[in-house]
């Protein structure tokens, strides 16, 4: 269950963001919901996901024609109740700013664990040891 912090204007924002980050979370854990598209380069700059509820032309387009809400398209990914989804959907709509917390319990090393590029690997290779023709 995600912790969720409605704000009301940009400069709100780096205040709740460094309170998460002295609660433990991390900036890849933190995301900012938006109604329009926020111009905070401080952030661009960061691992703090911005996301807006409008989206671009063709998500515009695209959602006129099925009908898809916006604010709902964004907060259903993050398995809120019917009526948590309702409350914060209407924070979004009212220009307000979410900004969400949400723990990620998953592990990151697959990389490291499953690539054969970070093993380990003996590599001493010595002339007698080969089956091949010998200098």
């Amino acid at each position: 269950m995600p912790d969720i912090t409605v704000v009301d204007n940009q400069d709100e924002i780096y205040n709740v963001i460094d309170k998460k980050k002295a609660e433990g979370y991390s900036e890849n854990e933190l995301t900012v919901v938006s109604k329009t598209k926020l111009h905070l380069d401080d952030l661009h700059d960061s691992q703090v996901t911005l996301i807006a509820t409008s989206g671009s032309f063709s998500d515009r387009m695209s959602r006129l024609l099925t009908g898809e809400d916006g604010e709902e398209a964004v907060l259903t990914r993050y398995k809120l109740s019917d009526d948590q989804l309702e409350k914060y959907k209407k924070e979004v709509l009212n220009d307000r700013i979410l900004i969400v917390a949400n723990k990620d319990n998953s592990s990151h090393n697959e990389v490291e664990e499953n690539n054969s590029a970070y093993e380990e690997v003996d590599i001493t290779h010595y002339a007698n040891e080969s089956k091949g023709p010998k200098s």
